[in-house]
């Protein structure tokens, strides 16, 4: 490599003129080529992020991490209602402007007594109660501070999922009647499969929706690099685009306002083991959230 940088310098100090273009835009492929081998493995699978405007949809909320959450849109409490406050808070912070959603060390467990859950998670919107009807340890108020019905919903993120762990973009019904509590899983990235996720749709007292659980193959480790997950929620459909490219159809859909949520889990107890050797912390970086609506 060290003859091609001399080159290109005996060039850049040549008279000017078409000739040392022409010889310039020759030679470059050549360090083009040199370089490859040095760059990071993660910035070479990274897609770029989408323009914030989309054509035919209106951005209707949007937050791009850079440095802070929107307090008007996140709470960083995971369905605080189940546990003490105290173990429901996001471990969270913020790095080359994106989210990152931790588990740490010395993380408390969501659960007391010998549940070894933890979860960071933030969300927009909570309720007593909310999710299905798991054992409450207090009340809460209820707070929707994004709950949209029908739409288009973006991330653009890199999980770090191994076994026992794993993240999700996903959204959950806001209850305000029992049966308002289908769930849509948009990216659920369990960590025993570095290249598939679910999309699912979850019924649970919803008896207008029919349960879909799938999983979704891809070409690229999920953990390897910045990809972008959507949902476009119509309704009679939801669609999953994955790299802005459509890659499922569900011909149904929850017929009510619904809440999102950002997390990372660790021994939920469907991904397997955590492997003690494994060091914390486990991340979920998370580069922007953006929702549109279709524009008339």
């Amino acid at each position: 490599m060290q003859h091609v940088v001399e080159e290109i310098r005996a060039m850049m100090n040549a008279r000017p003129g078409i000739r040392r273009f022409s010889r310039v835009a020759a030679i470059w492929p050549l360090v083009a080529a040199a370089f490859v081998g040095t760059a990071q493995p993660a910035v070479a699978a990274d897609v770029p992020p989408n323009p914030v405007q989309k054509p035919g949809w209106i951005l209707d909320r949007h937050d791009e991490f850079n440095g802070s959450l929107d307090s008007n849109l996140w709470i960083t409490n995971y369905l605080e209602s189940r546990t003490p406050e105290w173990r429901s808070r996001a471990r969270y912070g913020f790095r080359n402007n994106a989210l990152v959603l931790r588990i740490d060390n010395d993380q408390p467990t969501y659960y007391a007594g010998g549940d070894k859950m933890k979860v960071s998670s933030i969300q927009t919107g909570q309720k007593t109660g909310l999710h299905k009807g798991s054992p409450q340890d207090h009340t809460i108020p209820t707070i929707w501070k994004y709950a949209p019905k029908y739409g288009y919903f973006e991330i653009r993120g890199r999980t770090s999922a191994r076994s026992g762990l794993h993240a999700a973009f996903w959204t959950v019904g806001k209850q305000d009647t029992p049966s308002q509590s289908a769930e849509i899983d948009i990216m659920e990235h369990p960590g025993r499969t570095p290249r598939n996720f679910n999309f699912n749709l979850f019924k649970w007292s919803d008896p207008n929706i029919t349960q879909v659980t799938q999983s979704v193959g891809t070409s690229f480790d999920l953990a390897g690099g910045m990809h972008i997950y959507a949902l476009e929620w119509t309704p009679t459909q939801i669609k999953l685009y994955v790299d802005n490219r459509l890659t499922r159809t569900v011909n149904q859909s929850p017929a009510y306002a619904s809440g999102f949520l950002l997390g990372i889990y660790e021994n939920a107890g469907w991904t397997g083991n955590v492997d003690p050797n494994d060091p914390r912390p486990k991340e979920f970086v998370v580069d922007y959230f953006r929702a549109y609506r279709k524009a008339s």
